[in-house]
């Protein structure tokens, strides 16, 4: 797990609630990143995500409520193939989840602004994040912590799922962006 001084002494003020904290994921999180078995399909994505933050390409977020992990949010500390105009210290936020239960608290917001401390931390200038076009709530949220729409992206990809099967997704995504 990397060590970003300043985020820790902060993070923990962001949700009013005491019982929660944002945290660095670790590999004992995986499983609870399944929800369940809800998203057991993006078992081997959370294990390549988890190999890739190891080696410092990006880090792994969760909220955590009571010892049970209620939220995450993955930074990618690279730009991606949607990003309409690619520039260096560009950062993207992705795998953004609260559990329904857990939605409204503050939670998802603390997770965006710990986000972006950790990549202000690094020099990083701008970020982006994908959101679903039928996804309103996401992205009113988003907007309502300084993000605005700067492209379309049909939404298209896949992976393998964790019975090794392919998976396609098409969920048509607005890209947003915030400039630091």
């Amino acid at each position: 797990m990397r060590s970003y001084p300043n985020w820790s002494k902060r993070q923990e003020d962001k949700v009013d609630d005491p019982k929660c904290r944002i945290r660095e994921a670790t590999d004992k999180d995986l499983p609870a990143l399944e929800w369940g078995g809800e998203f057991s399909r993006f078992r081997l994505v959370y294990r390549r995500a988890m190999k890739e933050a190891r080696k410092g390409r990006q880090t792994l977020l969760v909220a955590e409520y009571n010892k049970t992990i209620v939220g995450q949010l993955f930074i990618l500390f690279s730009t991606v193939h949607a990003d309409p105009h690619p520039i260096p210290y560009t950062g993207y936020l992705y795998s953004f989840r609260v559990k329904p239960e857990y939605r409204n608290q503050g939670i998802g917001g603390s997770l965006i602004e710990s986000a972006e401390e950790i990549l202000q931390e690094r020099a990083f200038r701008r970020v982006l994040i994908g959101v679903a076009k039928i996804n309103e709530g996401a992205r009113r949220l988003y907007e309502r912590h300084g993000y605005s729409i700067i492209a379309e992206d049909p939404g298209e990809w896949s992976f393998i799922d964790h019975e090794n099967q392919i998976q396609k997704v098409v969920e048509p995504t607005y890209i947003m962006e915030k400039i630091f």
